[in-house]
């Protein structure tokens, strides 16, 4: 299905990863030409709402609890083979990708916010994404996402409490001058801190800094 960048994309989510979901939503709504119609926390809960063919994309996680995505894809085809699905996991799964390529219309792809907006712009959308190329090198990926995760596992290990209390502070939407007030440091001391932290894990910007957290679950840390 392709439609025009200017037409309104309608799309439902089924994510249990609430942080990641909030923020795929947030991003995607920045679009004012794109819509939400269903926010849920699983399949389940998905298939139950869906009673007419509202939707120009459905966006699934792959692996979710009491339904999980494949299920809910599977079900959705039963009566809906037309409208694009996105459905993605941590890294590739090659016996899942089998199962996906068998379903017709369905995009499996990485865990990434930027991957899923880019895949709904280019395909959803218009015709701008190469799906296939980007495919082949995530099939060709996951000696590469092993080494990424390791470098990342690394990284998170030699952070320190203050650095991941930092973290959780920008997410929680705390300028920098308010996280100085709370931990009785100047905010060009904050500043510094934060530009060390994001070079230490590789990072470019505050924002880059927030979806890391939330992505590697420090929102929820106990620290």
């Amino acid at each position: 299905m392709s439609k025009t960048l200017t037409s309104m994309v309608r799309f439902s989510i089924a994510d249990s990863d609430f942080y990641f979901k909030k923020i795929m939503i947030k991003m995607l709504l920045e679009n004012p030409f794109y819509m939400l119609l269903n926010d849920c926390n699983n399949g389940h809960e998905l298939i139950n709402r869906i009673y007419r063919r509202q939707e120009d994309v459905f966006i699934i996680e792959l692996f979710m609890p009491v339904l999980s995505g494949v299920e809910a894809i599977k079900f959705i085809r039963k009566t809906n083979t037309e409208t694009p699905i996105i459905t993605y996991s941590g890294t590739y799964q090659e016996d899942m990708a089998e199962i996906i390529a068998k379903i017709p219309n369905v995009y499996y792809c990485q865990k990434n916010s930027h991957i899923i907006r880019d895949i709904i712009k280019g395909n959803i959308a218009s015709n701008t994404f190469d799906y296939q190329a980007y495919t082949q090198k995530w099939q060709e990926q996951p000696l590469a996402v092993q080494e990424y995760m390791d470098r990342q596992k690394k990284s998170q290990e030699e952070l320190s409490s203050t650095e991941i209390i930092l973290m959780k502070f920008c997410y929680e939407g705390f300028s920098n001058k308010e996280i100085g007030e709370k931990l009785n440091l100047s905010t060009r001391t904050i500043d510094t801190y934060i530009n060390r932290l994001t070079e230490k894990l590789g990072l470019k910007t505050k924002l880059h800094l927030i979806r890391f957290c939330v992505e590697n679950g420090y929102y929820n840390s106990s620290m």
